[in-house]
């Protein structure tokens, strides 16, 4: 510490240029955990050399190499910029956390991107939380983010992110249909034209909470497949949907909802879809929805706002 400052001092400091913190950092919106690592990305370095992401200087460039250098409960910090992919970043580390610069969903300070046709990530381990970065498909086809593909993965957390679609075959963030998602969270993202769901739901006690979405024609903005009637417990409140009402639904529950009830659906504001809430097997549970349609088309307005 510099001369005259305690260890214990706890006022404020303003650092003007990148820090690094070798030991952890707490207090700035990040608990670090005993024996933790932190990670350093940066694809715009102005020597365009991968150090051992250790330090802002010698960052990685790419966040494959972080992710392949990391270990359970560590820490990646990606710094602005583009960072085209080759493979799904796929991630098995418990704990697991990935934080960008965007602090708004509409920010584009770094874009994971691929022009093939794959998915951008694939999340196979519990407790992973992403934070600021923008996921685009525009180059090809596939899923922005994919979880529990090979593996049940519980209590995810996906914040402050923006996923475009393009109006290419995929969806914004899927649940796989095979393995459960149990305690996923999804909140303050924005979802932009895809051409199957922006939320693909499969999962058991999933929150979807104040996320902007835009539905292209026949798509879904959140789908709540629930595969086999067995994953209840889902919530989706606080969401603004925009619809191109051309054959797209803003919320859609499918008739395999485990038991009448088991989804709360409130507070949500959907607008200019075909269809704007579908309550295939009950309405209970879907409450104080505001929609609203042009007067010529047909739509389901719920019965219970």
């Amino acid at each position: 510490m510099p001369f005259g400052i305690p260890q214990t001092e706890t006022r404020e400091f303003d650092f003007k240029k990148q820090c690094t913190f070798r030991q952890g950092a707490s207090g700035i919106g990040v608990q670090v955990i005993r024996d933790s690592e932190i990670w350093y990305v940066d694809s715009g370095k102005a020597n365009a050399v991968a150090g051992n992401g250790r330090t802002w200087n010698g960052a990685f460039l790419t966040i494959a190499a972080a992710i392949a250098a990391a270990g359970d409960d560590d820490i990646i910090y990606v710094a602005p910029g583009d960072y085209e992919i080759s493979a799904a970043l796929a991630v098995t580390q418990s704990g697991l956390t990935i934080i960008g610069p965007n602090r708004s969903c509409n920010d584009y300070k770094a874009l994971v991107y691929s022009d093939g046709a794959m998915n951008l990530m694939n999340i196979d381990a519990n407790n992973v939380s992403i934070t600021g970065l923008g996921f685009s498909t525009v180059g090809g086809n596939g899923d922005c983010i994919v979880l529990s593909a090979t593996t049940v993965s519980y209590k995810c957390y996906i914040a402050h992110c923006r996923f475009d679609g393009y109006s290419k075959t995929g969806s914004g963030i899927t649940c796989d249909t095979t393995n459960d998602t149990p305690d996923l969270t999804v909140e303050h993202c924005l979802f932009r034209s895809f051409s199957a769901e922006a939320i693909d739901s499969n999962a058991t006690r999933a929150v979807y909470r104040h996320n902007m979405i835009w539905v292209t024609a026949g798509s879904v903005g959140i789908d709540f497949k629930q595969t086999a009637g067995n994953r209840p417990d889902n919530m989706a409140y606080g969401n603004m949907i925009i619809g191109s009402n051309s054959t797209d639904t803003g919320i859609k529950i499918a008739s395999t909802e485990p038991t009448d009830g088991t989804l709360l659906i409130a507070n949500n504001v959907v607008t200019n879809c075909n269809l704007n809430i579908t309550q295939d097997k009950s309405d209970a549970g879907v409450v104080n929805n505001g929609t609203y349609g042009n007067g010529t088309a047909p739509f389901q307005v719920d019965p219970n706002a």
